[in-house]
């Protein structure tokens, strides 16, 4: 159960490069949320933290790390928001994506140009374009807005609610818009607010069988691969155009491709930065 809070559990874990995969990958399966990797200079190691809404939650994550995974060393911290404000604060940075877009921290001043500002406060939920998955979904969103012309968008998993905002932005007129998280969905409606785009987001779970989805012309599905595999008919019958999936592991992305082309999607656009990967299918 989601609480609204002001602090999160941190699950931080410092591992060598060459393990990194391996525990980021175990992580977003066991908990599917991602490990976010923090490089400092000149030191051996990484540092991969992973969020919780509680420090409960953390340290029984902590105590579910197996000993067959690679070594590492790994502590449970209570994170509260100010902390979670100054990461952002350092990490998050104006961005440029694909011809049209330009990501914004809400701290910074937006250029004035022919680029569409999304203008974004991370508050205590992901997505900020920086990871490659948020990207993906950017630049095709932007791709099949030229190539399909779409009037509507659903956007699953909406995190911070970018993708919707970067859709409003770029004419797309009707926009259903949900994350399991009702923390992701305030900080959604926060951020719409920022860029003063009307976003009606909400709690839901793509995973309950009884909560059907509205059709859409496109449809966008940044999730792990495991919620992608179990969902794909549903998401599939929504979809009237194209359909726009990330948050793959590469190890993952043949079998979410078979799922996706056995309920009737054709396969246009793979990309991967070594470790994620993006799909792009048309109906």
């Amino acid at each position: 159960m989601h609480q609204t809070t002001e602090h999160r559990g941190l699950l931080r874990i410092y591992t060598k490069p060459e393990y990194v995969e391996t525990l980021s990958n175990w992580i977003s399966e066991a908990f599917t949320i991602p490990a976010v990797e923090t490089h400092t200079p000149h030191s051996p190691t990484v540092q991969l933290d992973s969020y919780f809404d509680t420090r409960l939650q953390a340290e029984i994550a902590l105590r579910a790390l197996p000993d067959s995974l690679p070594p590492f060393q790994a502590e449970a911290i209570d994170m509260s928001a100010e902390t979670w404000t100054t990461f952002w604060q350092h990490h998050f940075k104006t961005e440029e994506i694909g011809n049209h877009l330009r990501i914004v921290p809400y701290w910074e001043e937006a250029p004035q140009d022919e680029r569409k500002n999304l203008l974004i406060n991370p508050g205590l939920s992901f997505g900020t374009g920086g990871h490659f998955t948020t990207r993906f979904c950017l630049e095709q969103l932007e791709i099949a807005i030229e190539q399909r012309a779409p009037s509507s968008l659903i956007d699953a998993g909406s995190g911070s609610g970018i993708l919707s905002i970067a859709g409003a932005k770029l004419g797309i007129t009707s926009i259903t818009s949900f994350d399991i998280d009702p923390i992701a969905v305030d900080q959604a409606k926060t951020n719409a607010t920022l860029n003063n785009v009307d976003l009606n987001c909400s709690p839901a779970d793509l995973l309950d069988s009884a909560w059907m989805l509205p059709k859409a012309d496109l449809l966008c599905a940044n999730i792990l691969s495991n919620v992608l595999i179990k969902t794909a008919p549903k998401l599939m019958a929504a979809t009237q155009q194209r359909l726009i999936l990330s948050g793959i592991q590469i190890s993952e992305v043949e079998q979410v491709a078979e799922v996706y082309t056995r309920a009737g999607g054709k396969e246009v656009t793979r990309l991967t930065d070594g470790t994620w990967c993006g799909l792009v299918m048309d109906k």
